[in-house]
């Protein structure tokens, strides 16, 4: 029987890549049906039911906007969140699934392998942002179900990065910083690379940051110069020109990381302006974003310090945002003792790191190994060491004298702490004869930590009854096993043995009927 591909996966905000090993084990990005190495990450609903991806999806913003999903990412995960088109409601997993369909279909053309008529198209690993918790982690995975996948992993993009580096560009141990600006998310992280493991040592980001930012502040700006040469008309008010305008301000900023102006020419509402932009005026209206960047990079390396790491060796530019000019330039006016920001693949490394880390899965469980012959140390991927960016808790009564409603988050897992992660701790009970306790089990949604329960996120909850009686006091042990797939698993333990085990395994997100539902016709 032949084996499925194996297939690396940067499932991007804005734009989305597949790589693979190929027969000599190297690897590679594989193009898109247009001969492109990345596919735009947007769907166009058709009247019909049949959907467009990629680049003819995205030319729609021009002609029905309102049928045109990006930015779907954003929302993997959100509680609540779907997408209203013709009526139908849609989640972000059946959009991401939609997206991973037609880019893992392109892959296996490019291959020369047949899209089967059943059973899984390929065995994947999924990038998804460091700072992804529980939550948008299982609804990234249900996206690769849904289109058809073997989901073998969901890996953090930088750690992926660093996979890609530390095998492509060989070198002795070395400490580095991934700046990854991608099209919608921004992470960065500490990482140590050495030829036996990469360590992730310090990690933070904004899944609501990136370069759509950038491309938000270009249409302000060009709907501003309209507007000086035709008072009381804005682009963003006639549905035909709008769309138009946020492709040009994509245009536009891709222009002018290369060069000091742009000129177009925009007609909205009747009437016609030509409009030129400069890369001083685009950087001004930019540059608090940056700062935004730069503030999250000053806090990882604090926390890389409390960790006694010191020193940055390389200074690693990944996502699309990183070509432009200003990053590198804030990155050195505002870090002079950092190395030189370096440019690394950054359209596809992560896709690349995807890819060697599935292959390497996959020769372990088969007892073989395809990265044979790349010079490493016994031929194998280094041991990954990774860290949580969020903290997980269970809720307690901030004060057993007072309100038995008045309760908080107490931390027994801190973002950056390293997975697996397996503290306990010793909690009482708040009532004589108290015989069943609740536990609720907390994820912050940032890296900063709240004790407020509305700050957090719940992720499950249960009961631990028939507790030994006795008066207030009794102990009760909590043990949290947090693993490198992201599951988080809780025992609770009462002093007669009784327990309550539960797992943080986010579901019900997206109904079962969903699920199960084929995918719409995909046009191409």
């Amino acid at each position: 029987m032949t084996r499925r591909p194996v297939l690396g996966i940067d499932l991007g905000t804005t734009y989305s890549c597949v790589a693979s090993l190929d027969e000599n084990q190297r690897v590679s990005v594989l193009p898109n049906q247009e001969g492109d190495l990345t596919t735009p990450s947007v769907v166009f609903f058709e009247d019909s039911g049949n959907v467009t991806v990629g680049k003819f999806a995205k030319n729609e913003l021009r002609n029905e906007p309102g049928r045109v999903v990006s930015l779907i990412k954003r929302h993997m995960g959100e509680e609540g969140y779907t997408v209203d088109i013709d009526g139908r409601q849609r989640y972000p997993q059946q959009v991401s699934a939609i997206i991973l369909r037609q880019v893992v279909e392109d892959a296996l053309s490019v291959l020369g392998v047949e899209v089967p008529s059943e059973g899984p198209l390929a065995d994947v690993v999924i990038t998804v942002p460091a700072y992804f918790g529980a939550a948008e982690r299982q609804a990234t995975r249900d996206a690769g179900e849904m289109a058809g996948l073997t989901v073998l992993n969901i890996i953090n993009e930088p750690t992926a990065a660093a996979v890609a580096y530390g095998l492509i560009s060989a070198g002795g141990d070395r400490t580095v910083l991934v700046y990854d600006l991608g099209g919608g998310t921004f992470d960065v992280t500490i990482i140590k690379v050495s030829s036996t493991e990469i360590r992730v040592v310090a990690t933070g980001g904004d899944h609501q940051l990136g370069g759509a930012d950038w491309d938000e502040r270009l249409v302000d700006l060009v709907c501003r110069k309209f507007t000086e040469q035709h008072p009381d008309s804005d682009p963003r008010t006639d549905l035909d020109a709008a769309g138009s305008v946020e492709l040009l301000a994509e245009e536009a900023k891709k222009a002018l990381s290369r060069r000091d102006s742009y000129s177009t020419t925009v007609i909205a509402h009747g009437q016609r302006a030509k409009i030129e932009i400069t890369r001083a005026e685009y950087e001004e209206a930019t540059a608090d974003l940056i700062g935004r960047t730069l503030d999250f990079t000053r806090d990882v390396l604090g926390h890389a310090r409390e960790k006694g790491v010191d020193s940055i060796d390389e200074l690693l530019l990944v996502g699309g945002m990183s070509h432009s000019p200003a990053v590198k330039e804030r990155l050195v006016r505002e870090f002079p003792e950092l190395p030189t920001p370096q440019l690394a693949d950054p359209d596809q490394i992560v896709a690349k790191g995807a890819a060697l880390f599935a292959a390497n899965g996959i020769a372990e469980s088969e007892g073989t190994d395809p990265l044979l012959g790349r010079g490493l140390p016994g031929g194998t991927l280094p041991r990954i060491v990774n860290v949580t960016s969020k903290g997980y808790g269970i809720a307690v009564l901030r004060d057993h004298h007072k309100d038995d409603r008045d309760l908080v988050v107490a931390w027994l897992i801190k973002p950056n702490d390293e997975i697996p992660a397996r503290p306990k701790d010793t909690f009482r009970t708040v009532q004589d004869r108290q015989e069943a306790v609740d536990i609720s089990v907390y994820e912050s949604t940032t890296d900063v930590l709240s004790d407020e329960l509305s700050d957090n996120l719940l992720l499950v909850e249960g009961t631990l009854c028939e507790l030994p009686p006795g008066p207030a006091g009794q102990p009760l042990e909590v043990s949290f096993n947090l693993e490198s797939d992201g599951i988080l698993h809780v025992t609770a333990v009462a002093q007669n043995g009784k327990q309550l085990k539960l797992e943080a395994k986010i579901s019900g997100m997206v109904p079962e009927e969903v699920k199960r539902a084929p995918l719409p016709v995909i046009q191409r």
